[in-house]
This record gives structure tokens, C-alpha cells and sequence, in this order.
């Protein structure tokens, strides 16, 4: 079982991912002579609290996506009020600071455009994610684990 060890960061426990487009969405566009896309790397926040993954619109953006739908997502800032936000199918790959341990792959992610980047973060890694992973936050020894 690969795993990444981290140092929690005074933004918390932070990782760094490369997005693309999903994995079919990539082979249609192969199969169509389309040129694929260059993968974004982005800082996310893992956050046990978000249900699903949230990618910030600049990271989204530079990928050419159109969105696969809509869903309805509320937040402690919504105050109950659900609100709209685009939903994209991406392909996350999540590395840790050795190159050398394969990185987690998911080959087609439905991910929620949220607006994070002026706190300092270019997503969230939600519990989607989460469940497939073995993650350890021990804050008092200033480290993180991630195990896939």
C-alpha cells in the first residue's frame, strides 16, 4: 500500500495533485485527434468535513471542460441556504514530496467548482476521495499520512 507522509503546514494538511480531463473524456478526444489538454497541478486542503471534492475555477478553467452538471451544495457560509454550483468529471492523480511512490490515480472524478483561492487553497479533498485512503492527521507531531 503506497503511502505519503507530510508535514501539516500552517494551512493544514495539504497535498499537491495534477488534474486533467477524465480518463474517457481523454480517449474520446484521442480517438477524435483532439489535442489532450496539459495536466494542472493544484494545492488542495484535505478536509474530512466536504463531502465531495471542490476545485477552484482557475484550476478548472486552463482544462477546456464543459460542466457535466449542476448539484446543490450547502456550506456553514450558505447559513441553510443551498447553492448552485457546476460539477466537472476530471482525472486526479495525488503525490506525495517522493516521486518515486506511484501517485494515487483516479481516472474520472466528478469534482464541484467552488471559489477557494482567496483563502490560500486550490481545492478541497473531500470524503469521495477520502474513502478510498487510509488518512492519519496527527497535528501534535506536526505530520499527515495518506495511505491508497
Amino acid at each position: 500500500m503506497p503511502t505519503i507522509n507530510l508535514q501539516v503546514t500552517p494551512g493544514g494538511p495539504l497535498i499537491r495533485v495534477a488534474i486533467n480531463v477524465s480518463k474517457y473524456r481523454e480517449q474520446a478526444m484521442i480517438a477524435a485527434g483532439q489535442a489532450i489538454p496539459t495536466w494542472v497541478g493544484a494545492t488542495l486542503l484535505i478536509d474530512t468535513g466536504a463531502s465531495g471534492t471542490c476545485i477552484d475555477p482557475s484550476v478548472l478553467q486552463p482544462l477546456g471542460i464543459p460542466p457535466s452538471g449542476a448539484v446543490s451544495m450547502q456550506t456553514p457560509s450558505t447559513n441553510g441556504t443551498p447553492h448552485t454550483c457546476s460539477q466537472y468529471d476530471v482525472q486526479l492523480h495525488i503525490y506525495g514530496a517522493d516521486m518515486t511512490i506511484p501517485p494515487l490515480q483516479l481516472d474520472a472524478l466528478p469534482v464541484l467548482e467552488t471559489v477557494l483561492r482567496p483563502q490560500g487553497i486550490d481545492g478541497l479533498l473531500g470524503r469521495d476521495v477520502l474513502e478510498q485512503c487510509v488518512f492519519i492527521y496527527n497535528p501534535t507531531i506536526g505530520l499527515f499520512t495518506l495511505s491508497y
